[in-house]
């Protein structure tokens, strides 16, 4: 079997199970239906761009046809930054405005507007016989490097953002779907290097059997991308959840916020009733504790409760309410009578809703883990 059989059976199996994700998405019944159909037409397009590793041995499509199903794939960035939208705020709603996205595809098909698309079909073979020496080929590429890495910024950046809210309005960020944001945006980020280090050697490099063999490895790892998700899908059905774009950061708050005015006595005063409010009524015990629960409990506005703590107390409200949480555990440790209880009970107790969260936290408070410390006093 020579490598470009190989690379045909790889490249149908990567389109069965990507199309296979895509009809899931579109038919599930779930809330996220604006961010699972945008995911869904980027596995659409992922697969028709693929596909040409198998079909092309068999079928010879229109130029025009097999030319728009390569550039195809500038859409696929502005897609996933969509997406991460839309994963990221319950209320994202698709508008006019984000018809911009289409601009990197627009001009990706004018550059090749006066050589390919509005000359003859024996021009348009003359330019394919000769592809990767036409000089709007080479810019094409270096164009779409430029528009993959802005748009990988910008996921960046709004994951930073997220991150940064989830920490300061919610003690329990595990409900969240960052990690897997994360998670899928550092492997297409991986999988972007791979594959412009193969359009590199492309250019540069002259023996195809490498080439080929650039070629299997990056649909390999195309391959065990998409089964990533399948087995994500398979493990956390209820993975997403999303948060208001109202929520806004607590240097934003500030800025727009009148409490910067108030006198310093008054903060140290609200500092001291919410300090005596957590030892007292321990409303961190609900481990569904969110800030804006907090601050209606206190019957104080969200904006002061959010500056009070994230930026007067000094810590996120992540970290504020997990400190008391630890204490709890502590105290729970360390009395003779809780020897029965198992780390697990204890953590449930204090408000966690999972192990591993638990011991990150008992361990960033403490230095040791919940069964070296009950080790080291019993």
């Amino acid at each position: 079997m020579d490598k470009f059989s190989v690379l045909g059976i790889i490249t149908l199996v990567i389109v069965f199970i990507a199309l296979l994700l895509a009809v899931f998405l579109f038919t599930v019944k779930t809330k996220n239906k604006i961010s699972n159909r945008l995911m869904g037409v980027y596995f659409i397009i992922f697969a028709v761009h693929i596909s040409v590793f198998f079909y092309a041995k068999y079928i010879e499509l229109p130029l025009v046809i097999d030319m728009l199903r390569d550039q195809i794939m500038f859409l696929s960035s502005p897609l996933l930054f969509l997406y991460v939208l839309s994963s990221v705020y319950s209320d994202f709603k698709l508008q006019p405005k984000h018809l911009l996205h289409l601009i990197p595809f627009v001009i990706e098909i004018l550059i090749y507007v006066p050589n390919f698309y509005a000359v003859s079909e024996e021009e348009r073979r003359i330019f394919t016989d000769n592809f990767h020496s036409n000089p709007e080929v080479k810019f094409s590429t270096l164009y779409g490097s430029i528009v993959s890495i802005v748009y990988l910024v910008l996921i960046f950046q709004t994951l930073k953002k997220y991150k940064l809210l989830l920490l300061e309005s919610y003690s329990d960020s595990n409900k969240f779907n960052y990690k897997w944001l994360y998670q899928l945006t550092l492997l297409l980020s991986f999988i972007f290097i791979f594959s412009t280090s193969k359009q590199i050697y492309k250019y540069v490099g002259n023996d195809i059997e490498v080439l080929n063999m650039l070629r299997i490895l990056l649909t390999l790892l195309l391959l065990g991308f998409l089964s990533w998700i399948v087995l994500k899908s398979m493990y956390y059905p209820e993975l997403f959840r999303s948060i208001d774009t109202k929520h806004l950061l607590v240097r934003n708050l500030i800025e727009t916020s009148s409490i910067k005015q108030d006198p310093a006595d008054k903060f140290v005063e609200q500092i001291e009733k919410l300090q005596n409010y957590m030892e007292t009524e321990e409303p961190y015990l609900d481990s569904s504790l969110t800030i804006h629960k907090l601050a209606n409990q206190m019957n104080l506005p969200f904006r002061d409760m959010s500056i009070l703590i994230n930026h007067h107390i000094g810590k996120h409200f992540f970290d504020f309410i997990n400190e008391y949480r630890i204490k709890k555990a502590i105290t729970l440790l360390e009395n003779p009578l809780n020897k029965k209880l198992t780390i697990l009970e204890i953590l449930y107790d204090v408000g966690f809703n999972s192990k591993s969260p638990f011991n990150t936290a008992f361990k960033k408070h403490t230095g040791y883990t919940p069964s070296q410390y009950r080790k080291n006093i019993s």
